[in-house]
């Protein structure tokens, strides 16, 4: 097969392994609680890409103190916390939606990189945050925008903003860690996050009480390694493929896609409704999405 063929081939698969995790989700927690589900998952990933890592580097690279320190906080934000919120949001929030509110994270990663590393934020990156701003308000409200005045906003909604926000905050970390003179290769620190989450998943299971333990069926089984081996592993690798082979401005215009692929395969699968204020707020964060992150911008993975 061609190169960029499959370099192409990689990154949709990339999207639509990330578009089916909300899908999962929904899955993952009938026969399992949030905490066990989301535990399930990392520790499945981890061990998948510690073994990709090895493979790859043909060790596993040794960290010092300040290492350690960014992986907890990375674990933390963008594995613990973020996939509390995201399993616990998708019980009441529809796959599509789900998606769409989590897609805002550029908003915050913008915010974020302008506050702490006064990075110039431009006039089409004000105005993509504006049309993002004005999309999740729509998606958030579900077309009654004026709901927001009155905090008519479910807790579904509210845990899955909290996701995004959890992500925009281990991107800024991540990026922290990569481009600093303690730096790590992106597939460790990655590894090492999801390692870093597991175990704090795990604490505090132990500390709130909860039983380690889940229903066996064929959704949890199917969901969880889709979620792990799929939505969390070969996204990883696809996505980064792609964007080594084409270039992060290339590759990241995929991203923009996967809210898009939740959406469709919500209707297919969840059989989950195309509503007028979904399409217009999907357009308008989309939109957005672009304008923040256009070419000569930075990119960042998704989350997932």
């Amino acid at each position: 097969m061609p190169g960029p063929l499959l370099t192409y081939l990689k990154l949709l698969g990339a999207v639509l392994a990330w578009g089916g995790t909300f899908v999962a989700a929904k899955f993952a927690t009938i026969d399992s609680s949030i905490e066990m589900a989301a535990l399930l998952r990392f520790v499945i990933a981890s061990l998948a890409l510690l073994l990709i890592l090895y493979l790859h580097l043909g060790y596993l690279p040794r960290l010092n103190l300040r290492q350690a320190y960014y992986v907890v906080l990375l674990g933390l934000t963008g594995v613990a916390v973020y996939n509390l919120f995201f399993f616990y949001g998708l019980q009441s929030v529809g796959a599509g939606r789900g998606a769409l509110i989590i897609t805002s994270n550029p908003i915050w990663v913008a915010l974020g990189a302008a506050w702490f590393f006064r990075q110039a934020i431009r006039p089409w990156q004000i105005l993509g945050l504006v049309l993002c701003i004005i999309g999740v308000s729509i998606v958030l409200s579900r077309g009654d925008v004026a709901s927001l005045l009155s905090a008519q906003i479910g807790s579904g909604e509210l845990a899955l903003l909290g996701s995004a926000l959890c992500w925009a905050a281990y991107t800024l970390l991540g990026k922290k860690l990569m481009h600093s003179d303690f730096a790590l290769d992106p597939l460790a620190l990655v590894s090492y996050s999801c390692v870093s989450g597991s175990l704090i998943l795990a604490l505090w299971m132990m500390i709130s009480g909860q039983a380690f333990t889940a229903q066996p069926s064929f959704e949890l089984v199917f969901s969880i390694g889709y979620l792990a081996l799929l939505g969390t592993v070969a996204g990883f690798v696809w996505y980064f493929q792609g964007v080594r082979e084409l270039g992060a401005a290339q590759g990241a215009v995929f991203v923009f896609f996967v809210p898009v692929t939740a959406i469709l395969l919500g209707y297919l699968i969840l059989d989950e409704t195309m509503t007028l204020s979904l399409l217009i707020g999907a357009a308008l964060i989309l939109s957005g999405v672009y304008l923040v992150n256009r070419p000569q911008d930075n990119q960042s993975a998704p989350a997932s």
